[in-house]
């Protein structure tokens, strides 16, 4: 499974484009204000940039030969547009925004090369946020005095999303990628839980190591260790206690669920100094919206079902976000003080040891805003006291897990790609002009990620208000720079990136699914309400029906398109062992012959630690190009097993060694 991660690239890409569209036109129709003729204006230039990837091939089709520049006189049409419906609300400082944000727009689109999906969505965020800001408006006060957090009302709420969330990846596990693993990295990171499992930071390098290596189970001095930070291996531990390590993923999911629940309880409940506070239905719908668009998106669920860490990386940064919210929150008890601080820490550090990269810029950017917090003194003491404890009580056990490992501190296990594979070192190159896509796709994650939007998504944004808006800040301080930082990563993702969708950038579905439940939220509730509220029933639900269409149509015509190649993917990368099960064979060895399943070698033996596991029912080494040396090394190694050799692309046979 590789980039674009569909069987049809342009047939996914349209369809989340145009319900994208339809939930922006959700939005426009449920707002009062501003006039019937500004929304217009901003609906046709919605559409236009929506469409615009499909004229030019349409009017093709039709006998007519367009013009060849027509894709991008169309996105300026659109900004044109966006910027008209500005100035026609007479709101300048927006207008302004609008005009001058035309330039970089302009400038993108005739700079990039083959990414005409990625500037349609860009273009297309761009009149989000113009939208979201167009209809923010003032909501005058009538009550007095703030509303203290009534988060714990939730628990029943957020119980049920966590246990849906884990059930539905589960359920892809299990049905669509039949519990296996379907890449390298997913066994590296298996192999590392495995031996924490058995309380141990390593395992012994055996015999035969040459045949028995993978590719993300590194040797360094007699140690065997997983390239990876022990963050995520160390959550998987549990599962390989009750032998259900497949159950993992599923279950970071349901955290992330609930993670997003909450936080878009609290940007919801947020109010500034003249602001009315959102009544509770709507924090409620928030809530429920912010963890349901999180987490449905296909590739979203088939990385919960996977042993990747990304979905992970998501929920910490889900539960850094709410912690600092609570912590800056008046009138916290102390013992709550101390609770979430406490979390606060544990998330953070277990974010940056899952994934570095990720968890580093997004966690340095919540950080800054908890400082802005602290200067403010909006934080009790307990809590950052609370918090400093967690994080260096976190960070010196992965620092220490880490020196027993590689016998340096600081460093971790990817420094020994120079030597051992000196084609998978971290490296950086400025992209090309076909290049940059990869670093923000906009393209690809529309479908991969749906509902998930980035123009519905900034809209959203557009509408917090009070402290939800350092949010803005924790965005925008986090997520910018490592986009920035992606641009120029180059570990050959760009283009032929192996993996569940795009991956590398899922942390940017906390804001767009956040900025979302947001927007959908109060037009959510309205399509309940018993009062007519001065609206019709078609005026109050009409709205909410489309959202909905948009969203369920959207998935349903999606996953038709992305989850083959997924199951495709784990079908040939658990080929191997599902032979060798299917084979019935027992005490044995099976050595793969070169170009088995059609992966590299080195990618092909999945075993857990042998001498802290020595009794698996069957071992699988790869013969490296030796099929004799490597028989003779097994048979001496492992006296009491039977030898077989396997061989095959899509039906792997295997056969009692001749050696």
């Amino acid at each position: 499974m590789h980039w674009p991660y569909s069987l049809d690239f342009t047939d996914s890409y349209l369809i989340a484009q145009s319900c994208a569209c339809l939930l922006l036109t959700a939005l426009l129709l449920f707002a009062r204000a501003p006039s019937w003729a500004v929304r217009g204006t901003m609906l046709v230039a919605i559409w236009l940039a929506g469409i615009s990837v499909a004229v030019g091939p349409a009017v093709a089709t039709l006998g007519y030969k367009p013009p060849l520049d027509t894709f991008l006189h169309l996105l300026a049409g659109a900004a044109l547009l966006g910027t008209a419906a500005c100035v026609l609300a007479r709101r300048p400082v927006v207008a302004i925004l609008a005009l001058f944000g035309q330039i970089p727009l302009w400038m993108v689109a005739h700079f990039v090369k083959e990414s005409d999906g990625e500037v349609a969505g860009l273009t297309l965020a761009w009149l989000g946020l113009l939208a979201g800001l167009l209809l923010r408006s003032p909501r005058p006060r009538t009550s007095e005095g703030p509303r203290a957090p009534r988060d714990d009302a939730y628990a029943t709420h957020d119980t049920i999303v966590f246990f849906a969330s884990t059930a539905l990846a589960a359920l892809v596990c299990v049905v669509v990628m039949h519990r296996q693993d379907g890449a390298a990295d997913e066994w590296g990171y298996t192999y590392q839980a495995a031996v924490f499992a058995k309380g141990h930071l390593y395992a012994a390098a055996p015999r035969c190591e040459t045949y028995l290596e993978h590719m993300y189970v590194f040797e360094s001095t007699g140690k065997l260790f997983s390239q990876y930070t022990p963050g995520w291996p160390l959550f998987i531990t549990p599962f390989v206690w009750i032998h259900a390590v497949w159950l993992s993923g599923p279950v970071s999911l349901g955290i992330f669920a609930a993670g997003m629940a909450r936080l878009g309880r609290s940007a919801t409940r947020a109010f500034g100094r003249d602001d009315e506070p959102a009544p509770e239905r709507v924090v409620r719908a928030a809530g429920t919206w912010a963890a349901a668009l999180a987490t449905i998106g296909p590739m979203v669920l088939v990385n919960g079902a996977s042993r990747y860490p990304h979905v992970f990386v998501c929920g910490m940064f889900a539960w850094t976000l709410e912690a600092v919210l609570v912590i800056a929150s008046p009138g916290l008890s102390r013992r709550n003080q101390i609770e979430w601080g406490a979390l606060l820490g544990t998330v953070a550090v277990f974010d940056v040891a899952a994934r570095p990269a990720d968890g580093a810029f997004v966690s340095a950017g919540a950080a800054l805003v908890l400082l802005y917090f602290c200067a403010r003194r909006q934080v009790g003491w307990r809590a950052f006291v609370a918090a400093a404890a967690a994080t260096a009580f976190w960070s010196l056990i992965m620092l220490v897990i880490l020196r027993a490992q590689l016998g340096k501190w600081f460093v971790t296990g990817y420094s020994l790609n120079a030597s051992l594979h000196p084609w998978n070192v971290v490296k950086y190159a400025k992209p090309t002009p076909s290049q940059w896509k990869y670093g923000l796709p906009l393209a690809t994650s529309a479908y991969c990620w749906w509902p998930c939007s980035a123009s519905l998504g900034l809209a959203g944004l557009a509408l917090l208000r009070g402290k939800a808006r350092s949010l803005w800040f924790a965005f925008a301080l986090g997520c910018l720079p490592y986009v920035a930082y992606m641009e120029y990563l180059d570990l050959g993702q760009r283009g032929y990136d192996w993996g569940w969708g795009p991956r590398y950038l899922m942390v940017l579905i906390v804001p767009f699914a956040l900025g979302a439940a947001v927007a959908l939220a109060p037009l959510t509730v309205a399509a309940f309400e018993r009062r007519a509220s001065g609206r019709s029933a078609l005026a109050r639900g009409g709205p909410f029906a489309l959202a909905v269409f948009a969203v369920v149509s959207g998935w349903v015509r999606i996953v038709p398109l992305v989850w083959p190649t997924a199951a495709d993917q784990t079908r040939r990368h658990s080929a191997l062992a599902r032979a060798a099960k299917a084979a019935g064979i027992h005490d044995a060895v099976v050595i793969a012959a070169p170009g088995t399943e059609g992966f590299q070698d080195i990618d092909l033996p999945t075993n857990l630690p042998l001498d802290l596991y020595p009794d698996q029912d069957v071992i699988l080494a790869s013969d490296r190009q030796q099929p004799h040396e490597a028989a003779t090394c097994l048979r001496a190694e492992f006296p009491d097993r039977k030898i077989y050799v396997a061989s095959g692309v899509g039906e792997v046979r295997i056969l009692p060694s001749p050696y």
